[in-house]
């Protein structure tokens, strides 16, 4: 299967702190899954555990963006941001305002929408602070509260792989995108170093360790890590080893805080599906964290991360445009003939079958048996009348 969806606790260190642990955060997998997800970005606003300095303060905001484009630089580049000023800009997610704030210096017209209170309060404090303009909402990325046609760009960095339904979000991407917009989206990249050997592999090892207060010095030793977070980690895997061995927690708990209750990871095979609606999809694998060699690589050159990352990079960047039939109806102000109607009605029906097929294909794990229709060998309803 090529999407991984997990729905159990977990916990992701790329570089420095880790986010707070919340004693009995966990939540039975019986309850909302969504409510689970929120609560837990509620507690732990995404970066704010590589912050310095009181939450809301200019230090906080300054040491936070250091290490965000430090470990970064290409970040800023993917958006287009020199392209954004007059756009009506929405951030699905705004973590700490770091792009909210650039986008809008940028001249851009900005909309946040987060499924937290606490990620809207320190963005709107950021912009207070910066004297800066913006929209805050607090919404669902799966009904997101905008009408149709509202935005012209759409950006996502590491989002959309915690709602339980991706391909729902991003049917409202494309839904909210103006005939000519387009979307910058990032999910977690399946084919890579992280998920293929240190998760898979290195993870479940380190876990063993963690059974034992010798081991427990051992693996704070090699990776660094708190002793809080730690400590959560060997509790949950003597609450059940077996459960934590399973793939789908070893994600969770790997990726973003211990008690994590949702993380997903694409391949480009199995993400390329979520964008039927889009004209163009274009792909691009990036960062490398050092950590994921210990020792190693932290003596690694540049030119040899960038090549790694390009290849086995977490981060899988999705870059969008809208539909043909969408941007040229826009561009030409022409009516459509009522061939051509019919036509783009029947074709967007067939691409809807397509997509149920391929969304059925991937939850039942036989994705890659399903034939894809092919379209070229569709004749057209207006070249028959």
């Amino acid at each position: 299967m090529e999407q991984v969806l997990a729905a159990n606790p977990s916990d992701l260190v790329i570089f420095g702190k880790k986010p707070a642990v919340i004693p009995g955060q966990y939540i039975a997998p019986s309850i909302n899954l969504k409510k689970q997800v929120q609560s837990f970005w509620e507690h732990s606003p995404c970066d704010s555990w590589f912050a310095d300095g009181q939450p809301g303060t200019p230090g906080f905001y300054r040491t936070l963006d250091e290490h965000r484009y430090r470990v970064h630089p290409k970040l800023l580049s993917a958006i287009g941001l020199e392209k954004t000023s007059g756009l009506r800009v929405l951030e699905i997610g705004c973590g700490c305002g770091s792009e909210a704030e650039r986008l809008a210096r940028a001249g851009a017209h900005y909309t946040a929408v987060d499924l937290t209170n606490a990620a809207l309060h320190l963005t709107k404090e950021r912009f207070r602070l910066a004297g800066l303009k913006g929209n805050f909402t607090q919404g669902d990325e799966e009904s997101l509260p905008f009408a149709d046609d509202s935005f012209d760009l759409v950006y996502s960095h590491g989002v959309l792989h915690h709602t339980p339904d991706t391909a729902q979000a991003i049917r409202e991407v494309y839904r909210v995108l103006s005939p000519s917009g387009r979307a910058v989206i990032m999910l977690y990249h399946r084919d890579s170093f992280n998920y293929e050997i240190n998760l898979r592999v290195v993870r479940r090892l380190r876990a063993q360790l963690l059974r034992t207060r010798m081991g427990l010095k051992i693996v704070r030793k090699i990776w660094r890590k708190s002793a809080t977070e730690l400590g959560r980690q060997a509790e949950l895997i003597k609450q059940d080893p077996r459960a934590y061995l399973e793939m789908q927690n070893v994600l969770n708990r790997n990726t973003d805080g211990p008690d994590n209750p949702l993380s997903q990871v694409f391949s480009k095979k199995s993400a390329r599906p979520l964008f039927w609606q889009f004209r163009t999809v274009k792909t691009e694998v990036m960062f490398w964290n050092p950590n994921w060699l210990p020792v190693l690589g932290k003596v690694l050159p540049e030119s040899l991360e960038d090549k790694l990352a390009s290849r086995w990079g977490w981060h899988l960047d999705l870059r969008t445009e809208t539909t043909v039939e969408r941007a040229t109806a826009a561009t030409t102000g022409r009516s459509l003939h009522m061939g051509e109607i019919v036509s783009a009605s029947v074709g967007g029906c067939l691409r809807q079958v397509r997509h149920s097929l391929l969304r059925k294909s991937m939850i039942s794990g036989s994705v890659q048996s399903t034939a894809p229709i092919n379209f070229r060998r569709i004749t057209p309803l207006r070249s028959m009348m």
